[in-house]
């Protein structure tokens, strides 16, 4: 027995007769007699009686017609499934994120690629750089977005992006007046600071030591969003990524360091699992988000 047997039969009891069939299906009667003839002696059952010059399902053959209908309508489904795949109507996607990009730039890429591609569902899990290696290396979500260098060497990586830290002032701070700043222009200011167990906390450190600035650090935290927040509220400066800066752009004044610390972030994925076309669809989604949003910086900020 075989789907092409089923199809047959199937067009025969809905059609009465072999010449329907045999238009429905586009091929001849000769064709449409042999494959039922096949499929009887499959199944070593009779499917079918004649009346009044129609053919008409046997009892036996009416109940296989009925699973039949099963199958074809589920066939259906899988060509109706298939089609919404390749077209990214459905499917489901996974990210683990460092909360730099998850708590600013990632909700906007969401909802603008959600409104596109309404079947699809996305999961968001923000969470430290450590634990998105973490994740992606026990394969509990698709992807990830993590600060670079990673400490993991278990798992695929692409580099997202290396761009500078912005420097970051309350409106009307002095240092707003300047197009970029230097390290020292930071000597002796309060400075909003991450906590240590940030990972970006410690190259900041080094970054201002290795210049000489001492700054005031009396105020730490643990997400660049509410480093912004302080800022915006007159605390101190601080050093923000492209992508909270894009989000804070009408609360803070963002300018350039020269020299600048790069902010690099990694793509993860599981070394053994492929990613879904609908994934590969995101990505490329997310990429094209990205170079706006710096696009967008930059010119904001003079660069």
């Amino acid at each position: 027995m075989n789907i092409r047997q089923l199809e047959a039969f199937r067009a025969t009891v809905m059609a009465g007769t072999v010449n329907g069939a045999a238009e429905t299906l586009e091929t001849s009667q000769s064709t449409v007699s042999r494959l039922i003839g096949q499929l009887e002696r499959s199944l070593a059952l009779p499917l079918f009686d004649r009346a009044n010059g129609r053919l008409v399902a046997t009892p036996e053959g009416q109940l296989i017609f009925e699973q039949a209908e099963h199958a074809f309508r589920s066939y259906e489904r899988i060509r109706e499934l298939a089609a919404d795949v390749k077209q990214n109507r459905v499917g489901h996607i996974a990210i683990s994120c460092m909360p730099a990009l998850g708590l600013s730039f990632l909700p906007g890429v969401i909802k603008a690629f959600c409104e596109k591609h309404p079947g699809v569902h996305i999961s968001l899990e923000i969470q430290s750089s450590a634990r998105v290696e973490d994740w992606i290396a026990a394969q509990q979500t698709d992807f990830g977005l993590a600060e670079l260098p990673f400490a993991r060497a278990d798992l695929a990586v692409d580099e997202f992006c290396r761009v500078p830290y912005y420097a970051i002032v309350p409106p009307g701070h002095a240092l707003a007046a300047k197009h970029e700043l230097q390290p020292q222009d930071i000597d002796g200011l309060p400075f909003i600071s991450m906590t240590n167990v940030c990972q970006v906390r410690h190259h900041v450190d080094q970054f201002f030591d290795a210049h000489g600035v001492r700054r005031v650090t009396s105020l730490e935290t643990s997400y660049l969003q509410a480093v912004s927040e302080f800022v915006h509220l007159g605390m101190g400066v601080a050093l923000a990524d492209p992508f909270t800066v894009h989000a804070n752009l009408d609360r803070v004044v963002a300018r350039p360091m020269r020299p600048s610390l790069d902010f690099g972030v990694g793509l993860l994925y599981p070394r053994r699992r492929p990613l879904s076309k609908v994934c590969r669809t995101f990505l490329a989604f997310m990429r094209e988000s990205r170079d706006r949003c710096f696009a967008d910086v930059a010119a904001r900020c003079g660069v």
